[in-house]
């Protein structure tokens, strides 16, 4: 190798020594330009330019220059570079910055100086020019500097730097130079360039990284708030369900227990049964209504779960029966009951969920039934010793519903049919059943076929359980107890509350002493001696809670039963008043049923009960059968009914009763669907009571 290509070599060396050097400071100034440029792309990128200018500066300050190739050498290259790699404001910034330190006053003012200014600014004319070939498409993957264009910028820069040099040595120097200066500089600009780029890249990446983790710490930041202000919105909810519910609860115990004691009074005319038993009917509504949000709002949170008892399936499905029965009469539809010879006598489930469900899926199956029957069928699908696996299924011939509709009934608040149908619901009782059964371990169902009608059907598990015997047994009214007198104490601030519990135990035998708080309570308990105290929890001065722990710790009173009776129903106050000494727990409304039983067993009574009240209605009884009036009159009574003429009717059948005693059946009923005004079910009544009279007629 000659001494031209050596030096030539060591020139390239030293300034590819140079630019690793700026490359390697490339990234770090970049960074600090990018903070001090308060992330302004033009600061960034001149500061850039001006990193690549004082490379190339320091380079053509190197003491090895030579003439021809090694003048046109690689001493611009990087200075070339600056421009594609970050724009028009690097070019200015680098070719002022190497132009600056050629005018240093300490450089030696001479034809190579002079010379070196040009080739800058050659240097800047190729970067320029390049910049804008690379610009010429825009949004192609060309408008940036990539691998394969470094050979070409070389070329480039080769062909500034010779032209450079013919118009500094003339024309006959250029044509021994053309090789050594496209090899030194396409080699320079190939090993620099792909340094530059790698850097650039590496730089870039670094910098997308960051600010992705700055992204993701923002949406992490802003998912944690908006989960702490959801939570805080399920527990401003809950709360305000809570007290809704406890507020509600309240006042429905006194209605509710004032219409069942005044229901019981031998002395209450027809007229007023049917109004006390209406009050008791809108007040049960309500009670379900309150339930039904409540549950919507456990199930949403997963707070609800399942209470396992032992239910005793022949009384549990009699009793479903019986209430579902005297709907199906309102609406003069057909009820039917099927159910397997072979099915358990008792289970274990949570006895009020399961009937929560089948009376929700039942109560819909008649409201959009305007005519035929409705039927509840329990199969055992299989049996063992330890579980059985039952498919409970209603069928009505109602509405039906269309296919694309199957889906849609099972979310909150949807509800099918017309404006009447819709009367008298929230839409929540199929989201809940839903919930409810996933919950059992099963999943509800549904065929339908427009106009024909509708089976909804599920299938559960449960495990077969023993009889466990009960203080207050299977059915019958209480109508008092054997043995001594027994003292309660009940407690509530609310009068009416009070006065409600006073009466309906006082009319079993109980004697009663009233305290409107806890200290009052605590009072009467040590001046009077008690058997059962009902505590009432949220009360002014001092409530149940306080009351019940002072009760225990006192040893004359500490062995007295409470059963605590709130209109708070969640499980978390239940465990408080447990905690505090209570034996067992009353939710308010309170029903008599439940807390007879509650009283039975810690008192250990025996109940004396109304045995003509103890036969129920047969589960598949085939329905009510009147004595009906002549055909003439029921052909007017159908007129009536057709023509919604409600007054008409009820005075028709009142007469039709006071002719002849054997109508009164018939009569009252056709009075109390006056009264509903349920003429659909009226004139459904009238024409198949019509058509069974023609029929008999015609045998």
């Amino acid at each position: 190798m000659n001494l031209f290509w050596q030096i030539t070599l060591i020139e390239l060396l030293l300034n590819v020594a140079v630019f690793a050097g700026a490359i390697i400071f490339y990234g770090p100034v970049n960074m600090l330009a990018k903070r001090l440029s308060g992330g302004r792309n033009s600061i960034e990128r001149t500061a850039s330019g001006v990193l690549f200018g004082l490379a190339t500066g320091a380079a053509l300050l190197l003491p090895i220059h030579l003439e021809g190739g090694a003048a046109v050498g690689c001493a611009t290259i990087l200075l070339a570079l600056a421009g594609p790699l970050d724009g028009f404001v690097a070019i200015l910034g680098g070719v002022v910055s190497a132009v600056a330190i050629e005018m240093l006053p300490w450089v030696t003012k001479d034809q190579t100086s002079q010379t070196s200014i040009v080739e800058l600014l050659v240097s800047a004319a190729v970067s320029l020019i390049f910049l804008s070939a690379l610009r010429y498409f825009p949004g192609h993957r060309n408008a940036q500097l990539q691998y394969f264009h470094l050979p070409l910028l070389g070329l480039l820069s080769a062909a500034g730097g010779l032209c450079v040099l013919g118009f500094s040595q003339g024309g006959a120097s250029i044509l021994s130079s053309i090789l050594p200066a496209a090899a030194s500089n396409m080699c320079a600009i190939v090993v620099l360039g792909t340094l530059v780029l790698h850097e650039k890249r590496r730089s870039a990446t670094e910098r997308e990284l960051r600010e992705s983790e700055a992204v993701l710490a923002a949406q992490a930041k802003e998912l944690a708030l908006a989960r702490d202000a959801a939570d805080r919105a399920n527990r401003a909810k809950s709360t305000f369900l809570a007290n809704m519910s406890h507020e509600l609860r309240t006042p429905l115990n006194a209605i509710l227990g004032y219409a069942q004691l005044l229901k019981r009074s031998p002395q209450t005319t027809k007229w007023q049964s049917d109004a006390y038993h209406t009050i008791q009917q809108s007040g049960e509504h309500l009670l379900t209504l309150i339930v039904d949000l409540l549950d919507l709002s456990k199930i949403e949170a997963d707070r609800l779960e399942l209470q396992l008892s032992t239910v005793h399936m022949p009384a549990f499905l009699q009793g479903i029966a019986n209430i579902v029965r005297i709907k199906a009469n309102e609406k003069a539809l057909e009820f039917e009951c099927e159910f397997a010879p072979n099915l358990p006598s008792y289970i274990q489930a949570d006895q009020k969920r399961l009937r929560q469900v089948l009376l929700n899926l039942l109560s819909n199956a008649i409201k959009f039934t305007d005519r035929g029957r409705v039927s509840l069928e329990v199969k055992v699908l299989s049996l063992s010793r330890e579980e059985v696996r039952l498919r409970f299924g209603v069928q009505d011939t109602g509405l039906g519903i269309p296919r694309g509709q199957l889906e849609t009934i099972f979310r909150p608040f949807e509800q099918l049919g017309d404006e009447e149908s819709r009367s008298g619901g929230t839409g929540l009782g199929l989201s809940i059943s839903r919930k409810l059964v996933r919950l059992m371990g099963g999943e509800i169902q549904v065929e339908s076929t427009p106009g024909q009608g509708s089976i909804f059907f599920f299938e559960v598990p449960a495990l077969v359980a023993e009889y466990e015997g009960s203080a207050l047994g299977l059915g019958g009214q209480v109508l008092g107890y054997n043995g001594p007198r027994k003292r309660v104490l009940v407690v509530d601030d609310i009068d009416a509350n009070r006065f409600v519990l006073a009466d309906t135990l006082g009319l079993l035998g109980f004697e009663i002493e009233q305290a409107a708080n806890g200290l009052e309570a605590l009072k009467a308990a040590q001046s009077t001696p008690t058997d059962l105290v009902l505590m009432d929890v949220r009360m002014p001065v001092m409530d149940g809670l306080e009351a019940m722990r002072q009760m225990r710790q006192n040893p004359e009173l500490c062995q007295i039963p409470i059963i605590a009776v709130s209109a708070g129903v969640t499980r978390n106050e239940q465990a408080e008043c447990l905690a505090a000494g209570a034996k067992a727990f009353l939710t308010k409304p309170i029903d008599e049923a439940s807390m007879l039983k509650q009283i039975g067993s810690l008192l250990d009574l025996t109940w004396i009960k109304d045995a003509s009240r103890q036969t129920p209605t047969p589960m598949n009884d085939p329905g009510e059968h009147f004595v009906l009036p002549e055909p003439e009159q029921m052909e007017s009574l159908r007129n009536l009914a057709k023509a919604g003429n409600m007054r008409a009717i009820s005075e028709k059948a009142e007469s039709l009763a006071t002719s002849d005693a054997r109508y009164r059946p018939f009569a009252d009923k056709i009075t109390q669907l006056a009264r509903g005004y349920q003429s659909r079910a009226l004139l459904n009544m009238m024409e198949k009571h019509v058509t069974r009279q023609q029929e008999g007629q015609a045998q």
